[in-house]
């Protein structure tokens, strides 16, 4: 059984020696700090990378934490069990999903839309391959707090999806279909990237752009703006418009 989201959310931020010092009466420092988040999402892209080389039932704590340069021991600062290192796997992948898709709704063409949501997606599963090789290819069974947990972000998430085919196929850019099977279809073809993509091949904006032609011909041209922002013209590294 999977830890409750609720209890193993945030555990208090302690030194790895031991137990965190406080003077009497002095309030409680509850929330974990920048330091404390940012040494916990290198635990949980360590985490992602044994996880995939090893499967997540033969991966152990002990090799995260030699992965990471650590005790055993320090590494409990940081999660509680492997199963509560699993969940924050899961909720972390979601997360980044939402916040690599978070503007575009907001795009008023439903094909852009829709062609955007494609590559975004697919952009993030190669960026983050590890990670979502243990999320789609580990699926275990979470307590029912973090199965409905998930099963809500998931209602979320393919609600994007499934807004943007409605919109499109009313836009006469594709065929009339249920929306939430089209979705799943779109969410499914992006998401199988995890198991082929191969750094050395075709880029995931290659990768992108070959599944936009296949579902929106109008819209299969390449046309990106940076990493993660709208389509358009790209960017060098330091912001500026650069030619292709």
């Amino acid at each position: 059984m999977i830890v409750h989201p609720a209890k193993d959310a945030e555990p208090p931020h302690r030194p790895e020696g031991g137990q965190a010092r406080r003077r009497p009466g002095r309030p409680r420092l509850e929330a974990p700090s920048v330091e404390y988040l940012e040494r916990r999402e290198e635990i949980l892209a360590k985490a992602s990378e044994v996880f995939d080389a090893k499967g997540y039932d033969a991966g152990t704590l002990e090799d995260v934490a030699q992965a990471m340069g650590m005790r055993k021991a320090g590494l409990y600062h940081y999660v509680r069990s492997k199963s509560h290192l699993l969940f924050l796997l899961f909720d972390r992948a979601w997360e980044l999903g939402f916040q690599r898709i978070a503007d575009v709704p907001a795009i008023e063409d439903p094909g852009e839309r829709l062609a955007e949501l494609i590559r975004r997606h697919v952009g993030l599963v190669a960026e983050r391959k590890s990670l979502f090789t243990v999320f789609f290819g580990h699926r275990p069974r979470f307590d029912d707090a973090a199965e409905q947990t998930f099963l809500e972000k998931e209602r979320r998430y393919v609600g994007v999806f499934a807004r943007a085919v409605r919109d499109a196929a009313e836009a006469g850019l594709i065929p009339r279909v249920d929306p939430r099977r089209g979705a799943m279809a779109l969410l499914g073809m992006t998401s199988w990237v995890y198991k082929w993509y191969d750094p050395a091949g075709a880029s995931p904006d290659q990768i992108a752009d070959d599944f936009v032609s296949l579902v929106l011909r109008e819209h299969a041209q390449p046309r990106r703006r940076g990493r993660h922002g709208p389509q358009g013209a790209a960017t060098d590294g330091g912001g500026r418009a650069g030619r292709r």
